[in-house]
């Protein structure tokens, strides 16, 4: 999960441009670019949720100088982009929130959010959410299509937080932080 991100809703637009920005300097992600026609990125990020959950949400396209640039406003509270060539989310207002305190090193909010990945993604570390490649310890792993739950509750259902995780079945990602989520697999190889 190259989100490493594996993304609190002030207005829509300044929090897209926080992450924006933390995207663009911090954790080595790659950044969109702006090549292409926008109807090329929409295609792309409708990998990432059920067509009716794109359909009316709010795509963004991450600039090169990390500005964020609406491509399409939407009314249903999710927001989608590619977080790399190869990785479109979408997630809602909560998990937007959650994504920018994962980026900026702050407190997580107090409130649960939802994410779609089903394109999957290229790993992340189980341990390190700052971990940009796989190293012998930092327990690398691939997660086919998927969803994620983030939130202080994710700790409190009872899914396996072990460093090894399974991805074929539910698992908890960064556990031992405050940014533990849930990452539920939704079908597909990784």
């Amino acid at each position: 999960m190259k989100m490493t991100l594996h993304f609190k809703k002030w207005t829509l637009f300044s929090l897209a441009i926080s992450i924006s920005l933390m995207l663009t300097v911090g954790n080595g992600m790659a950044e969109m670019t702006g090549k292409g026609s926008d109807a090329t990125y929409i295609a792309q990020v409708t990998k990432a949720a059920p067509a009716s959950v794109v359909q009316g949400a709010t795509i963004v396209q991450i600039q090169k100088d990390g500005s964020m640039r609406t491509v399409r406003p939407g009314s249903n509270g999710f927001t989608c982009m590619m977080l790399d060539p190869k990785t479109p989310m979408c997630a809602d207002k909560n998990a937007m929130a959650w994504m920018h305190a994962l980026m900026t090193k702050t407190a997580p909010p107090d409130q649960s959010g939802f994410m779609y990945m089903l394109g999957g993604d290229d790993g992340a570390s189980n341990t390190d959410p700052y971990a940009t490649a796989a190293t012998a310890t930092n327990h690398w792993v691939t997660t086919g299509p998927h969803v994620m739950i983030v939130g202080p509750s994710v700790k409190t259902m009872g899914y396996p937080a072990t460093a090894d995780a399974d991805p074929s079945r539910p698992y908890v990602m960064w556990a031992d932080t405050p940014y533990a989520h849930l990452m539920i697999p939704v079908g597909g190889k990784p």
